[in-house]
């Protein structure tokens, strides 16, 4: 009898561990992006740019130039420090010309990236 209750005992300790090792954890929280959601200081760009259309553009400057957000942007190299809409970097502005005159030379390539 004593077997048979040491033996009950165990299981349903086992039982115990096993439920509440498999308990949900909850997931990490996602860092917040440090890319604002509102935008101020847009001279080029569409004042109503959504989000995406923003960020997909910015990305091509970083892959077609080889450089990073630091380089037109006074912020950090991981962006959690500065100001995007600052016009500190003499860059900012030379890309923005550089936009001016894509969207001069191709009158469709503003409305495409809306």
């Amino acid at each position: 009898m004593r077997f048979l209750l040491l033996i009950c005992s165990s299981v349903l300790l086992s039982t115990i561990l096993i439920a509440s090792a498999q308990e949900p954890q909850q997931p990490p929280a996602r860092p917040k992006s440090p890319i604002p959601d509102h935008f101020v200081n847009l001279q080029v760009l569409p004042k109503d740019i959504k989000k995406p259309q923003l960020v997909g553009i910015m990305k091509q400057f970083c892959i077609t130039f080889n450089v990073r957000c630091l380089h037109c942007h006074a912020v950090s190299d991981d962006l959690t420090q500065g100001s995007f809409d600052s016009d500190e970097n003499e860059t900012k502005q030379k890309a923005r010309e550089l936009l001016k005159l894509i969207y001069a030379t191709e009158p469709g390539a503003q409305a495409e990236k809306r």
